[in-house]
């Protein structure tokens, strides 16, 4: 009897754990980082956008609908940089629980205490990839991912109240080893603060706002459009009257017009990985940042280092 009570005991446990497990599906790998860390052992996150992919173009795959059908969350940057996909994809898994409204719907950017380049009056497709909520690539900045941990961990807490404690606590963590490497990641691109800087899309405008990058100009006169042949001409003439500007691009930008420019200019086109598993950067969103500054580092040496 004792035997048959136990195994009853056993497997109500072990139904209990199994119904305390969030099944999160995450659009980036940067926020599926943040997710896995604030959540523990108590998720399990499964990400949509490949690495390599930019997350303005994801093609909406019944695949990708299908492991959003099974979801108990569905976390995403916002600021509209999924909406050319998610809404698709949302309509297509037929799941209740993500839809928006629903407490499985999350959007990390609704953790920020601040946006970056909110657009002023009208934006019309003629000025280019305008994001009328502001610029979403907050991801690149760690104090901004901060934030995002801990609202996720609220968030969480609601769909769990049992793991609240442990998401807290998961939450501290991040930030924990965020603060950790904050000097070291800030030491490392010291030398690229003191150069002019040229940015090819403002997928870096919050990197370079943490890192008090001086930002001179873009290659895309209009965000996400092809740079015109009179802006590349006048660029490079701006760029030729600087002294060591960094240009900095996404594996996934053209580069044949990044290189022209540096070429043209005498400047240093530094190609980043533009989110976690980018270019062969390491698997999470830690190893992005440490492959940014490193990257940074070896293409301006701070002070005291040879070139």
């Amino acid at each position: 009897m004792k035997t048959c009570i136990a195994a009853l005991l056993g497997t109500a446990l072990a139904w209990t754990a199994s119904a305390a497990e969030l099944e999160v599906v995450s659009t980036l790998p940067d926020l599926g980082t943040v997710a896995e860390v604030v959540g523990g052992d108590r998720v399990t996150v499964t990400v949509l956008c490949p690495g390599d992919m930019d997350p303005h173009f994801l093609p909406a795959k019944p695949s990708l609908a299908r492991k959003l059908g099974k979801a108990d969350a569905l976390i995403y940057n916002g600021l509209e940089l999924e909406v050319g996909w998610l809404s698709l994809l949302i309509g297509k898994a037929r799941n209740p629980d993500v839809k928006p409204g629903q407490p499985g719907e999350i959007d990390c950017s609704e953790g920020l205490s601040e946006i970056l380049e909110v657009p002023e009056g009208e934006v019309d497709r003629s000025m280019g990839d305008i994001h009328p909520q502001g610029n979403p690539h907050y991801t690149l900045d760690p104090r901004r991912m901060v934030e995002v941990a801990a609202y996720l961990a609220d968030r969480f807490a609601r769909l769990d109240p049992e793991g609240a404690e442990a998401y807290r606590a998961g939450a501290a963590d991040f930030q924990r080893r965020v603060e950790e490497r904050l000097p070291v990641w800030r030491a490392a691109a010291a030398g690229a603060a003191e150069r002019p800087v040229i940015l090819y899309h403002r997928n870096w405008t919050y990197l370079a706002n943490w890192l008090d990058l001086m930002v001179v100009g873009e290659v895309e006169n209009r965000p996400g459009i092809a740079p015109s042949p009179r802006h590349v001409q006048d660029l490079i003439y701006q760029g030729r009257h600087l002294r060591n500007v960094l240009i900095l691009s996404a594996h996934w930008d053209h580069h044949d017009v990044g290189e022209e420019i540096a070429e043209r200019m005498g400047a240093a086109l530094v190609i980043l990985p533009g989110q976690t598993g980018a270019q062969d950067s390491p698997g999470d969103w830690f190893g992005l940042i440490d492959t940014i500054t490193a990257a940074l580092a070896a293409a301006a040496p701070p002070a005291g280092e040879a070139p």
